[in-house]
C-alpha cells in the first residue's frame, strides 16, 4: 500500500517530529510505502525562498529518502493536472496537485490541513 505526504507532513517527518502525527497517519508511516509528490519539492522551494525554511528542498527530500525510505513519485503531469482540475473546493494550486497525486494512486494523503481532510475522503492525520 502507498501513502503520500503533504508538504507540512514531510517537514514534520524530516524534523523527526513523529509525535505531531495523529494515530492514523502514524500507522500509515509504519505500514505503507511512503511517497512525496514533486509538488512537495516545489512548495519546499517556495518556503525556502521566503525564509520559512532554512534548509534547501533537496536536502529535505534526500534526508527523507535516506532516513525514512520516502520515495519521490514520478507521475505524468497531464494525469495529475486532469485530477486537479476537478477539485473546485480550493484555490491553492499546491493543495490541488497534492490531492490529485494521491487520487491518481488511489492512496491516502497524510495531512493535518482541515480543508483537505474535509473534502478528500482519503486524507488522514
Amino acid at each position: 500500500m502507498k501513502s503520500f505526504l503533504d508538504t507540512h507532513a514531510a517537514v514534520a517527518l524530516w524534523r523527526g517530529d513523529v509525535d505531531a502525527f495523529g494515530p492514523q497517519s502514524q500507522d500509515l508511516l509504519e505500514s505503507s510505502a511512503v511517497f512525496v509528490s514533486p509538488v512537495v519539492r516545489l512548495e519546499l522551494a517556495f518556503l525556502h525562498e521566503i525564509g520559512r525554511l532554512t534548509v534547501a528542498p533537496d536536502e529535505i527530500i534526500n534526508a527523507l529518502a535516506l532516513d525514512c525510505g520516502v520515495t519521490l513519485s514520478n507521475d505524468p503531469l497531464l494525469s495529475v493536472v486532469a485530477h486537479a482540475m476537478t477539485l473546485h473546493w480550493t484555490r491553492d494550486p499546491f493543495d490541488r496537485l497534492l490531492v490529485a497525486t494521491a487520487m491518481l494512486h488511489r492512496a491516502p494523503l497524510v495531512t493535518r490541513d482541515e480543508l483537505i481532510r474535509e473534502h478528500f475522503e482519503n486524507a488522514v492525520w
